[in-house]
């Protein structure tokens, strides 16, 4: 089967179940999506179209990319060839060196595999290029998606990316671990107190009394201090100003909250732990709670898949993320990517064309089944198959009740921020919660106001 992004095929997202709608849409080719302004990202003519797409994902989540890639390879009517290139993201940072020097150096891949709140930055820096016009002409509309998911992608009215998957967050336990050390692998905790007496029962020392097994571990996964200050019941921008503030009560709570249990297990363990995982060496099989020397932790949805692949005769149990005073279902908080076409492609239009399929609702369920992601286009994710694993419907669950990171032109370097302030700055004691976090707000809303932000 042969396609084209169109107009016709984008609209048939909103009444699409289970892709039946998309596959129908497919029958028959039509004409590309129309390029914005005449000589604008024209077409070329017959001879192959070559893209590349870069993206830092690895196992399971490479393996499906490469298939949708394999898929558009096969079925695109504009005669294109897309190329799949690994890059490794940039050490402890959201931004990616490798992609900002092709730009400023005019030599950019066709397509960029983007965390979706870094968009409006980039958007912001001019280093993705805006497919306004083109999302327009293929029928690409806010009502499709998820709102945060939408509004990750707009930068000052324009569209810069299109969203690919969601996720949210949830707490993990090995119920075999559980059993091992006399715990009831059924029950799991309920609230910090109780996570701080499992997380003691759970861990393992060895010589020096180093750890070799945490049975907690309080800033590793997707145990950021968003996770952290969310289940606290705080918020990190303002609704109604857009200021960021990281240094709301509730969230300095938080921070003293994780630091305690940094503390509890050893500040000298959690950094060898980090420098043993740098450069993604506890990725995939690697990942220490799949190989048990985390016992649990804050994970998400996507850890059904590679349970499911790596792990396959180990028991797991997943539930809302214990709070302060009880499960806290608003701790979790909903990430996630997009693709984006990076500023200096010269043809815009092929690039979008690919674009637009690896996003569309055959990219988006191909990529979320194969990961247990979840798609951002409504309609897509309401297919049966993101309920059928007991353990991803509670990710499903906690999705109307999930945050998003604000969609600000500064969100890599907040990013950056925060992980400095969680991971060094306060468990060394080189600041206290009130200080690094108020410091976070300061520089970032700075920034804010020097770009006109709040204006």
């Amino acid at each position: 089967m042969k396609h084209t992004i169109s107009r016709r095929s984008f609209l048939q997202m909103a009444g699409l179940t289970a892709g039946a709608a998309w596959l129908a849409a497919c029958a028959a080719p039509v004409a590309p999506g129309a390029a914005p302004a005449e000589g604008e990202g024209a077409m070329p003519s017959e001879a192959m179209i070559e893209m590349e797409a870069w993206s830092r994902m690895t196992d399971v989540a490479q393996e499906s990319i490469l298939g949708i890639i394999d898929n558009y390879n096969e079925t695109n009517e504009i005669n294109a060839k897309v190329e799949f290139v690994y890059i490794a993201q940039t050490q402890g940072s959201q931004a990616d060196e490798k992609l900002l020097t092709a730009v400023a150096g005019g030599s950019p891949p066709a397509l960029y595999y983007a965390d979706r709140f870094t968009v409006p930055q980039f958007a912001h820096q001019g280093f993705f290029t805006n497919i306004n016009d083109f999302a327009e002409a293929a029928g690409v509309t806010e009502d499709q998606y998820f709102p945060f998911a939408w509004e990750e992608t707009v930068y000052k009215g324009n569209i810069y990316a299109l969203s690919f998957d969601t996720d949210t967050r949830a707490y993990w336990w090995n119920k075999d671990i559980y059993e091992e050390v006399g715990l009831d692998p059924e029950v799991p905790p309920t609230n910090l107190t109780e996570l701080a007496e499992v997380m003691e029962t759970l861990t393992t020392r060895g010589a020096g009394d180093a750890v070799t097994r945490f049975g907690f571990h309080p800033s590793w996964g997707q145990a950021q201090l968003y996770t952290w200050g969310w289940a606290f019941g705080g918020e990190f921008q303002n609704p109604d100003t857009k200021e960021i503030t990281f240094s709301n009560p509730k969230v300095i709570e938080a921070a003293y909250a994780q630091d305690e249990f940094v503390q509890q297990v050893g500040v000298q363990d959690v950094d060898a732990m980090q420098a043993a995982c740098a450069g993604g060496a506890c990725n995939g099989p690697n990942n220490w709670f799949l190989t048990g020397q985390v016992a649990s932790c804050i994970n998400g949805n996507w850890m059904v898949a590679q349970t499911q692949r790596f792990t396959p005769d180990v028991n797991y149990g997943v539930v809302p993320m214990p709070g302060p005073d009880g499960p806290a279902p608003h701790a979790s908080w909903a990430g996630g990517w997009s693709w984006c076409v990076p500023e200096g492609v010269e043809d815009v239009a092929s690039a979008f064309d690919a674009c637009a399929y690896f996003c569309g609702p055959e990219g988006q369920l191909k990529y979320n089944k194969d990961t247990y992601h979840i798609p951002t286009i409504k309609a897509a994710a309401e297919d049966p198959f993101f309920r059928d694993d007991p353990h991803h419907a509670v990710f499903m669950d906690l999705l109307p009740v999930s945050h998003a990171r604000p969609p600000i032109p500064f969100g890599s370097k907040l990013w950056d921020l925060q992980v400095k302030a969680y991971q060094d700055e306060i468990p060394h004691g080189l600041k206290t919660p009130e200080e690094a976090l108020a410091d976070i707000d300061a520089e970032i809303n700075a920034d804010l106001e020097e770009a006109g932000f709040f204006s």
